[in-house]
């Protein structure tokens, strides 16, 4: 089966820094992944301009390769994260929140953690 080649940016008329990574959203929502972020179905961008959108479930980056066929401007890396950096935007899955250190529960011998 042929790769669906991607381009590096959107078309015109259409978002220019996501539109062209919406093919590969729409795989991996066919999959049954669901999106995670706080938008939705939609990129969220940070205060310094940065895109992202977040998944529930893994990704298989092994299979996105296989389907796919990235611009050089846009790195699969093993974790399943795609990182476009010409456009600054990013598709990972959401990770659990990890406590900070001063959420830890004290050590089991009535000490402290630290």
């Amino acid at each position: 089966m042929p790769k669906l080649a991607l381009a590096a940016q959107g078309a015109p008329g259409h978002d220019p820094r996501t539109a062209h990574l919406r093919p590969v959203i729409e795989y991996l929502l066919a999959q049954g992944n669901t999106p995670a972020g706080w938008r939705g179905d939609a990129f969220a961008f940070d205060q310094g301009g940065e895109g992202h959108y977040t998944f529930a479930g893994p990704i298989d980056a092994a299979e996105l390769r296989e389907r796919f066929a990235f611009p050089a401007s846009i790195r699969v890396y093993d974790d399943g994260s795609i990182k476009d950096s010409l456009n600054r935007v990013d598709i990972s899955q959401e990770l659990p929140r990890r406590p900070f250190s001063f959420e830890q529960p004290l050590a089991a011998d009535g000490g402290s953690n630290q």
